[in-house]
C-alpha cells in the first residue's frame, strides 16, 4: 500500500457518508458548504476523482478483482442510483 491507496479508500469512505447527509438534507459542513446540495456535490466529486486515481494506478483486472475496492464502490453506486428512492420510501411507510 502507498499514499495513493489511502488517498483513494480515504475519498471513497468519505463520499458516502456526505451523499447521505446530503440526501437527507441534514446541515452537515462539505467542500461547497453546510447545504444538502453541496453535499451531494462533494460526494460526487469524490467519488469521481476515486475513479480516476484507481484507474490510473491499477489495470481493468485489477480493479475488477480487488474486493476491497469493488465492495464499497458497489454500496456508493448503488447509493448514487437509489439513495433519494429508498429514503422516500421508508420516510412515506414510517409517516403511516
Amino acid at each position: 500500500m502507498d499514499i495513493i491507496d489511502f488517498i483513494i479508500g480515504g475519498l471513497l469512505a468519505n463520499a458516502m457518508p456526505h451523499f447521505v447527509i446530503g440526501i437527507t438534507k441534514t446541515k452537515f459542513l462539505g467542500l461547497f458548504g453546510y447545504s444538502p446540495k453541496g453535499n451531494i456535490m462533494y460526494a460526487l466529486l469524490q467519488f469521481i476523482i476515486c475513479i480516476i486515481l484507481i484507474t490510473i494506478k491499477y489495470s481493468f483486472k485489477d480493479i475488477i478483482t480487488n474486493g476491497f475496492f469493488m465492495g464499497p464502490l458497489a454500496v456508493m453506486t448503488l447509493y448514487f442510483i437509489f439513495g433519494k428512492w429508498i429514503l422516500a420510501f421508508y420516510n412515506r411507510e414510517s409517516d403511516q
